[in-house]
């Protein structure tokens, strides 16, 4: 990070450094006019009080040690005030003066001119509150425009690891799917050619075949860019989710004979159909009961999926009778990153299921109770039979 911030100080825009540059020419511009106004203020003050005594020498030309005194008395009044001249001020030429109009009897008496030091001026000018003030303000604004760069340049490398990210998972998808082909065709005709295997486990060879391919075809897809929403069109509405979850539950029994799965289904229409093709129902399910299943107890182990009905949709209900989930994790749990109870754990199961149950208009929820186990609802949105037998 200080790298980073290091990196855009350094390559900042010269639009910046000129902004920065210019209000600082003008802000001592500003400060040293101040100061030249702030010398006369005071020399004009300072001959306004003996402007009598000073007229007087100039008009009789009488003895001008009084005249003088008050004069070398300028320079005590402002260190900048150089050299005056009142008898002939038209002779005294100096870059910065000011003139002193005199007055006698109410009458003109000529004037004084004061020259004042550009070099004084402009060591005053740096420590003036207008300078300070000044600096400050453009300290602020070089601070905010370094921020405003480092957040941008810091906004594209993300974009740029994240496309490069992309393209490595991109061009990994397509590698996986390739290196999948052949043993799905090894498997593929192991279960056409098998005739000692009873009729269940071939169903289920069966199953995990069309299952790996296609999560095959899903990863090639990915991996071209041409996969498509979660969400189904109306015309291709979509699975039966009733008959997904028996397919997955056969795959589960027979891996995992130890634990008891049970199956409810509640529901009055004949199919459950829902806007998502089944290999993301499976996904999303399979994430949950392997959550589920780290979570069991080693005996008595048993996971119960329910099916039930709502007005506007289908409420798949996956319980177990695990360890449970602290009160203080729970709400966090579906975020990306975040896990628990999982040694090697990337928090991305619970995450990847909100976001696509939530690409449809669903909803996860997650209760659960420590030393009792764990209750995790989806809500499909409903999808009309009749708009199936349409399509």
């Amino acid at each position: 990070m200080d790298n980073l911030r290091l990196k855009s100080i350094k390559t900042l825009p010269a639009l910046w450094l000129s902004l920065f540059l210019g209000m600082n020419l003008v802000v001592v511009l500003m400060s040293f006019a101040y100061e030249i106004h702030s010398a006369r203020s005071s020399v004009e003050q300072y001959v306004g009080i003996w402007e009598d005594d000073i007229a007087r020498a100039k008009i009789f030309q009488g003895d001008p040690t009084l005249q003088n005194k008050i004069l070398q008395q300028l320079k005590q009044v402002h260190k900048a005030v150089g050299s005056t001249e009142v008898q002939a001020p038209e002779k005294l030429q100096c870059f910065f003066s000011t003139d002193v109009p005199l007055t006698y009897n109410s009458l003109p008496a000529g004037n004084v001119r004061v020259c004042f030091s550009g070099t004084e001026l402009f060591w005053k000018s740096l420590l003036s509150p207008v300078f300070m003030v000044g600096v400050l303000l453009g300290m602020i604004f070089l601070g905010v425009g370094v921020r405003r760069e480092f957040l941008s340049r810091l906004h594209e490398q993300k974009l740029e690891a994240e496309l490069a990210l992309n393209k490595e998972l991109s061009t990994m998808s397509r590698q996986v799917a390739h290196d999948i082909r052949g043993p799905l065709t090894a498997l593929t005709t192991l279960s056409q050619l098998s005739h000692e295997m009873s009729l269940e486990k071939k169903e289920l060879l069966e199953l995990a075949v069309a299952r790996i391919r296609g999560i095959a075809e899903d990863l090639l897809k990915k991996g071209k860019k041409e996969n498509s929403l979660a969400v189904s069109s109306n015309h291709n509405p979509g699975p039966d989710l009733s008959g997904v979850m028996i397919s997955l539950l056969k795959e589960y029994r027979f891996s995992h004979p130890r634990i008891e799965f049970v199956w409810h289904s509640h529901i009055s229409s004949q199919k459950a159909l829902v806007s998502m093709d089944s290999l993301k129902i499976q996904r999303v399910v399979s994430n949950l009961i392997n959550n589920s299943i780290d979570a069991l107890p080693e005996k008595e182990a048993s996971i119960n999926v329910t099916l039930m009905e709502r007005h506007e949709h289908w409420l798949l209900q996956i319980m177990d009778n695990g360890c449970g989930i602290p009160e203080d994790i729970l709400p966090r749990l579906t975020q990306e990153g975040i896990s628990y109870g999982k040694e090697h754990g990337h928090g991305l199961g619970l995450f990847d299921a909100r976001k696509t149950i939530e690409s449809i208009g669903g909803e996860l929820q997650i209760r659960s109770r420590q030393g009792v186990g764990t209750q995790v609802v989806l809500l499909f949105p409903k999808i009309s039979e009749n708009l199936s037998q349409i399509s």
